[in-house]
């Protein structure tokens, strides 16, 4: 029994094209290329994640001080509990503090309960507020802590994350 004997020719004609242009290779990488550089940057958007992450930890940062130093006033006779302004020492720096929280727009009140780096903080009035650095809009990226501002009242504090 003797064996079929195709030639190449014949074998490429029954088995059809095989393998893919280098033209067809070159457009399917460049439309990839192209997709991936405008939607890559929508999705991930790393730096942007992480200042929000910064910025909402530390209003949660500014919520504790601010508890703890409020606690600590209650036990302290020379401190105004709810109304006026008194001071506190904590670690050796002098808290200012406002109906028993600590003051904001004073850089020796909530300021100096914070160890903070990479913001920068800004007094105005009753309030401070720590904007983040190197956000792209650094006033929509940021923690803000405002005084009470009745007897008896409690801080108002926010965090800002659009401009991260």
């Amino acid at each position: 029994m003797t064996r079929p004997c195709f030639s190449p020719s014949a074998r490429k004609a029954r088995l059809g094209m095989s393998g893919v242009s280098l033209l067809e290779t070159v457009c399917a990488l460049t439309i990839m290329g192209s997709v991936s550089a405008v939607a890559v940057p929508q999705i991930v958007d790393l730096p942007g994640e992480a200042r929000r992450s910064v910025v909402q930890s530390l209003r949660g940062a500014t919520e504790s001080a601010s508890s703890l130093l409020h606690v600590k006033c209650a036990t302290q006779p020379a401190c105004n509990l709810n109304e006026g302004a008194s001071a506190l020492s904590v670690s050796g720096t002098t808290v200012a503090m406002s109906r028993g929280y600590p003051q904001g727009g004073d850089p020796a009140g909530i300021q100096n309960t914070l160890q903070l780096s990479g913001f920068n903080v800004v007094h105005t009035g009753d309030k401070t507020v720590f904007q983040k650095e190197g956000a792209p809009k650094v006033e929509a990226c940021a923690v803000s802590y405002a005084s009470p501002r009745a007897d008896g009242g409690m801080p108002v504090i926010s965090a800002e994350t659009s401009g991260c």
